[in-house]
């Protein structure tokens, strides 16, 4: 297996190296960019058959735009988390990645691992690490067929002027504003090299902006907001993959004499693909390495949905036995911390519950009034604006146990929160994701605490609760919107 596997990573770096390339007539060199993995291994033998095909007719280039992990347990709960989605990567001969929020999700000692463990080079222009942490390189030029293309790193810091997530995560770091940084950064490198290439975890409406100031960049490879986009904007191409490896976006760059005369953009659905046989046993072998995981936790009496499972991670909370008999009133969760879509009938694996959170999160437990708790709800429906909005607003994007109404006005945004509550401060668990990204820091130091408490664990402690008489979802969603009368 692993000699099938040599021999098609030989083939790879074989034509990286640009052997085979002739100058006196056109070549092709494709370039082939994934973003926002998320450790999905299932999917790699597709990305492996879409490379080998592209090596069989040129040269091959294959980049990743960051979050490569914080999905599955298989990766992130390995002995050395995120290394299994590295080693994947460097047996389908990636050449160079920057980095998403995700890869911080562990601290600096994780990421420093993943980035020693990599074959190819990991790049971003807006980080300087501290206290022995690695600051990656800003960028890095590739030669190929005499062509020089420059690849610069970028990732977000539009939350508080760092990367989106837990603030635990970004200890040992520090970062410049990502738009400028990208911008100053691509028009140094586009005079060293032939085609500028922006790898970037911004997301599509930071990209978007970026475009519009004519940054020195032919390609926006992006990722981050998860968005499906393969276009033109300011004479700037901007591609996203969705998530997951559900698409692969391919450049084909056409060149004669050293010099580029056409780029074509293709996205590839990989649904349409076939896996290759040899990565998929190489995934399996990974799979293999922890048995614990397939352990069957529970059953489920009934499917779950995606509001099933945000029910089941809310009361997971809600139900834990925490430490001097704290039972919260009210429990909170965000939705785009729900990472399962629901659960099958039947067999409730122990990777599943871990992989409905792969980001380690904590609880906080304390106080709010309810004034204090319609304000962050109203704050983030009304972020961005209903025509742009950002991917967490104008929707409920908070569930609870504890029903309420969002009074939407007829210019789209909400004006006000319903709930049936005293005028009192009220018990509250939550993750610390809502607590560090969306409450006032004021009211987080006077009335909130942060516990050693993991989502899983309480999850994990909730589930096996129903080991005997089986786990019945409840799907249905207890935040509503209603028009203003």
């Amino acid at each position: 297996m692993r000699k099938e596997l040599i021999f098609l990573t030989s083939l790879l770096l074989i034509s990286l190296l640009g052997c085979g390339c002739n100058n006196t007539k056109e070549q092709h060199i494709y370039i082939i960019a994934t973003n926002d993995i998320h450790a999905s291994i299932d999917s790699m033998p597709k990305l492996a058959t879409i490379v080998e095909e592209c090596s069989e007719r040129g040269e091959v280039i294959v980049v990743d735009s960051g979050d490569r992990v914080s999905g599955n347990a298989y990766v992130d709960d390995a002995e050395e988390p995120g290394v299994p989605i590295i080693e994947l990567m460097n047996d389908i001969g990636y050449s160079v990645a920057t980095l998403g929020n995700h890869e911080f999700d562990k601290g600096s000692e994780v990421l420093d691992r993943m980035i020693s463990s990599a074959s190819f080079p990991i790049v971003c222009a807006n980080i300087t690490a501290t206290n022995g942490a690695t600051t990656p390189p800003p960028y890095t030029i590739l030669e190929v067929c005499g062509v020089e293309f420059g690849f610069v790193g970028v990732v977000d810091t539009d939350s508080n002027g760092r990367p989106l997530g837990g603030e635990r995560a970004y200890t040992n770091y520090t970062f410049s504003p990502d738009i400028e940084t990208a911008y100053e950064v691509c028009a140094k490198v586009s005079q060293e090299c032939d085609m500028t290439i922006l790898l970037s975890h911004m997301g599509l409406n930071r990209d978007k902006q970026l475009a519009t100031l004519a940054p020195k960049c032919a390609w926006i490879a992006g990722g981050h907001s998860h968005d499906l986009v393969n276009e033109n904007l300011n004479s700037v191409h901007i591609s996203q993959n969705n998530k997951n490896l559900r698409y692969v976006t391919v450049a084909d760059v056409t060149v004669k004499g050293q010099e580029i005369i056409d780029i074509k953009y293709e996205q590839i659905n990989t649904a349409d693909i076939s896996p290759n046989e040899a990565m998929q046993r190489r995934v399996a072998e990974i799979k293999s390495l922890d048995p614990g995981l397939n352990e069957v936790v529970a059953q489920a009496i009934e499917s779950a949905t995606k509001e099933g499972v945000s029910n089941f991670t809310i009361a997971a909370l809600a139900n834990y036995p925490y430490e001097d008999g704290f039972k919260p009133e009210i429990t909170l969760y965000h939705y785009g911390g729900i990472r399962l879509d629901g659960f099958n009938k039947g067999d409730i694996k122990r990777v599943e519950i871990l992989n409905n959170d792969p980001f380690m999160s904590y609880i906080y437990l304390g106080e709010m009034t309810p004034a204090q708790l319609r304000d962050f709800i109203l704050r983030k429906y009304n972020s961005g604006t209903p025509e742009k909005p950002d991917k967490e607003s104008h929707y409920a994007y908070f569930r609870s146990d504890m029903p309420y109404t969002i009074i939407v006005g007829e210019d789209g945004d909400a004006t006000d929160v319903v709930f049936n509550l005293e005028e009192r401060p009220y018990r509250i668990a939550m993750c610390n994701y809502i607590a560090e990204n969306y409450i006032d820091s004021n009211i987080v130091a006077k009335q909130l605490q942060p516990t050693d408490i993991s989502v899983r664990e309480a999850m994990l402690h909730y589930i096996s609760s129903f080991k005997e008489s089986g786990f019945t979802p409840d799907n249905k969603c207890y935040q509503q919107e209603e028009k203003a009368k």
